[in-house]
Formats: structure tokens, sequence, C-alpha cells
């Protein structure tokens, strides 16, 4: 077996049979023959289909995670809410107590870990502490509106002295 083998579920090469028999008959019908088609096999549309089913899965329970709401309860829009969200990858940053905020992102705990020792090393009056991004958050700009200018009216004097302030 090679090292890209795997077993595909029957629903999925039934699917797979399916969208191969459309393909060429569209084909047959709009380009005169299956010879104007890419030679697609039922295992790679298989694959493909299994890769959408794995990546559904994954948005199914981000979903879930997000909202606390089974995947039954869920609509298209919701996963489709999901998936534009933005990401933020995990990261850790070391802080020395009572000096400027930290801005180098570790990749790994380990590595802010070394960091900070390193640093504790090198100046042993301030402790070094690492911190971990455990959640985040972004709001929309709001909106930029357009406000008219309008000639002020002669008779409408707001009790004006003519004192700027």
């Amino acid at each position: 077996m090679s090292a890209d083998a795997q077993i595909i579920p029957e629903d999925i090469m039934k699917a797979a049979e399916e969208a191969l028999d459309n393909l060429l008959c569209n084909c047959s019908e709009s380009c005169g023959g299956a010879g104007g088609v890419r030679k697609a096999s039922i295992v790679d549309i298989a694959k493909a289909i299994l890769a959408e089913r794995i990546r559904c899965a994954a948005v199914a329970k981000e979903a879930t995670m997000m909202t606390g709401a089974p995947i039954q309860e869920m609509g298209d829009e919701v996963a489709a809410a999901v998936m534009s969200q933005p990401k933020a990858h995990k990261f850790w940053m070391v802080y020395g107590i009572g000096q400027r905020g930290p801005t180098y992102q570790h990749s790994s705990k380990a590595l802010a870990q070394l960091e900070a020792q390193r640093l504790a090393r090198l100046h042993p009056e301030i402790v070094f502490v690492v911190l971990a991004a455990v959640e985040a958050y972004r709001t929309d700009a709001p909106a930029m509106q357009r406000i008219a200018i309008i000639k002020p009216d002669p008779a409408d004097t707001f009790g004006d002295d003519g004192i700027p302030f």
C-alpha cells in the first residue's frame, strides 16, 4: 500500500461514481465526448469528497465550540460565519515586571520559557514571566457618515455674542 493510500467509505465511493457519470454525461452533451474531459478517476473524486467532509466536520466542531449550540440547530449561515472569522495563532510573550510591554511573539511555550530564563540570567533583579495568548477580540471600525454643511439662517442667532468660546 502506498503512503497516500487511505480507506474511503462506501457512501463516498458511490457519490464519486455518480459524480464521474454526471461529468461524462455532461461532457458528451456539451463538448461532444468523454475525450474532451480530464481523465478523473473515481478514487480522485472520492478523495476530494472525503477531504470536503473532513473540512465540514472541522467547521461544525468550531461552530459548536463558538456558539455552544448542537450542530443540528445551526444552519449554513452559522457555518459560513464561523469560516469567515479571523483566526489568531496561539503565541507566548515574555514580560519583565515593571518594564516596557513585550512585543515579540514566541511560537511555542518552550521558546518563551527559554527566553525568560535567558533574560533572568542577564537581569537577576527583574522577574520575567511567560504570558500566553488566551483569547483575541476585534471590532469593526465605525461606519463613516457624511454630514452636510449648511449655511446658517441669519434669523437664528443662538445668542451669539461674538466670543468664540
